[in-house]
């Protein structure tokens, strides 16, 4: 066995698993990343396929945005802290292995809808058994690496939000492609299944290969002395921090909302706009994730792992920073310009600085909290994203209906997002660089005198 990743060197420093090395503890990591890679796809699927369910099931922009985006946040966010408390309580392994079949089988019912409210049932419950991925992830990979690395395997973790789309983008392509092979293979109802549904339902039996690699694991020790105190207690710790927390926080949340706008409508803004099929630019999209976003997400926690061995101790800020001063003016960019291909490449430079903040926010958090916390500091994380940055689906396609009036200029209300929440979050990380320093020495003291 490899040596133990924790050999003293402070508090923080060892209060993990000692008995997990190097091996195994990015073996776990590799384990949860492939967990959040079809937690992804699950998600993601839905919007290359937006265009037949629509025409299936009766919807327009408003209600798809409304299942895509405030359902799915509200839902997501009102099970994140209980379940983020249970994950700090429970084994947080089977936490995530019953969560990944709960929402497997969502994503096959979502499959079987039949109009609105069906649809709207399935990515609720889908989104309530992703709400413990998060936080019981965090909270293990925080339990195998010290907190002066964490960027790195968190940023890898992250990395399965643009690895994921990529997958979901080939994923669908291949179904589809079986879809129209065999026509007459699956029946819904008195007539042959509609693609869109034998991919839902193909998508939903890829959790297995996850399923397998978590079972594999081996779920963390936890701190002898961790006493898993309540949200209340947490609360208690964040509220005479929160501006140090604030730009994690709110900061990440304003910084990503266009972006989860973006990855929804995008395929069906080019195919308004540029005539380009949903499936075209899903591949483009999907090579994009692959080349731009993936390797986005690891420059971002090797920039801040340099920045943090460099003595910027808000480095991990300041990765997020730039990410917002590049990659939201290239969103709005992205549905402006008239040529499709161009539009492409502005979405890939997007892609890739964006992917760039995920990692190091989280780990800013994590380094800003006490061990016993981390699991709720992670959801509530989680929790902004999704009730802030996932208003951001159903705010475009009301921009959509009731400020522009056409369909066509979706990628106009994509545009708005991008520069004023781009302008909102770069205020709010800029004016919390310096509580979040102090914030971090006071934790660096408190860990000294501990």
């Amino acid at each position: 066995m490899s040596a133990p990743l924790f050999n003293g060197g402070g508090a923080d420093h060892a209060v993990g698993d000692p008995n997990y090395g190097h091996r195994s503890a990015w073996g776990l990591v590799t384990a949860l990343t492939l967990v959040n890679v079809i937690a992804q796809v699950d998600r993601f699927a839905m919007t290359l396929l937006i265009t037949p369910m629509q025409r299936d099931l009766g919807l327009n922009d408003t209600q798809m945005g409304l299942i895509g985006g405030l359902v799915t946040g509200v839902f997501f966010a009102a099970a994140g802290l209980p379940l983020a408390r249970l994950a700090d309580q429970v084994n947080r392994k089977y936490l995530i292995v019953i969560s990944l079949v709960g929402w497997s089988l969502m994503t096959m019912a979502s499959g079987l809808a039949i109009g609105f409210w069906t649809l709207c049932l399935a990515r609720l419950l889908l989104s309530v058994g992703e709400a413990s991925l998060g936080p019981a992830a965090n909270s293990m990979i925080s339990n195998v690496f010290p907190s002066n690395r964490l960027s790195q395997p968190l940023s890898v973790f992250a990395a399965a939000g643009s690895l994921g789309n990529a997958v979901a983008s080939g994923l669908v392509a291949l179904l589809l492609a079986f879809a129209a092979w065999a026509p007459d293979l699956l029946t819904f109802g008195d007539a042959p299944m509609a693609p869109w549904r034998i991919v839902m339902l193909g998508l939903g039996l890829a959790g297995v290969v996850p399923l397998v690699g978590m079972l594999l694991v081996r779920e963390p020790a936890r701190p002898v002395d961790d006493a898993r105190p309540g949200f209340k207690a947490f609360v208690a710790h964040l509220r005479p921090r929160w501006k140090a927390y604030a730009p994690c926080y709110l900061g990440y949340a304003f910084f990503v909302l266009p972006f989860v706008a973006l990855a929804f409508w995008v395929p069906t803004a080019f195919e308004r706009t540029h005539g380009m099929s949903t499936t075209t630019s899903g591949v483009w999209l999907g090579l994009g994730y692959l080349v731009a976003g993936t390797p986005g997400t690891l420059v971002g926690g090797w920039l801040a792992q340099r920045w943090l061995a460099a003595g910027r101790t808000d480095g991990n800020l300041r990765v997020l920073f730039l990410a917002t001063c590049v990659a939201l003016p290239a969103a709005a960019l992205s549905q402006i310009v008239g040529n499709p291909t161009v539009g492409l490449g502005f979405v890939w430079v997007g892609m890739f600085s964006a992917a760039m903040g995920l990692g190091p926010v989280t780990a800013a958090i994590q380094a800003l909290t006490p061990v016993p916390y981390r699991a709720q500091a992670a959801a509530v994380l989680y929790l902004l994203i999704y009730i802030v940055a996932f208003m951001g689906i159903p705010l475009a396609g009301a921009i959509t209906d009731g400020v522009f009036h056409d369909p066509k200029r979706i990628g106009h209300a994509l545009a708005v997002l991008a520069v004023a929440f781009g302008l909102l979050a770069s205020w709010v990380i800029l004016r919390g660089l310096r509580p979040h320093r102090m914030g971090l020495a006071e934790r660096e003291a408190a860990l000294r005198q501990g």
